[in-house]
């Protein structure tokens, strides 16, 4: 069904949900995932596309390292090597709006907090940007915060 799917990432626990489901996904469909990553400014604007042989050329932080390799790793078990993108903008929404357009996916797979309705609206949120903008499906994992 598809066969381009982006992930945007983040070091959050509904992004690795995220990337589990579209692990599943791409697995059923032989489907090519992308990791994409947007970091917010100061530092040098670095966009650059890698496979697992060239990520660690790029100039990520420890942090960054971290995410992807933890993001590889559940990958890994679908038996998928994803794409990876990391890219620094102030506007995490439309870039990733932008990657979604310019890579041609199929669908967007993403993670979000759950928010309440009225925090989201006086807040703003990148998942809620991507849903109401997106020209393509996008797939909303949740991850229930403890107790719920």
């Amino acid at each position: 069904m598809y066969k381009k799917i982006l992930i945007p990432v983040d070091d959050q626990e509904q992004s690795y949900a995220a990337v589990r489901v579209a692990g599943m996904m791409a697995a059923c469909d032989k489907a090519g995932i992308t990791l994409f990553h947007v970091r917010k400014p100061p530092m040098e604007v670095v966009t650059d596309i890698v496979t697992k042989d060239k990520l660690f050329e790029l100039p990520l932080q420890d942090q960054d390292r971290r995410m992807f390799e933890k993001c590889m790793g559940i990958l890994s078990m679908f038996g998928i090597e994803p794409k990876v993108k990391l890219t620094v903008t102030e506007n995490v929404a439309a870039e990733i709006l932008k990657e979604c357009g310019t890579g041609a996916y199929d669908v967007i797979v993403m993670g979000h907090r759950g928010r309440k309705a009225l925090k989201q609206l006086m807040l703003g949120s990148v998942a809620n940007g991507v849903l109401t903008e997106s020209k393509c499906p996008v797939i909303m994992v949740h991850v229930p915060k403890p107790g719920e």
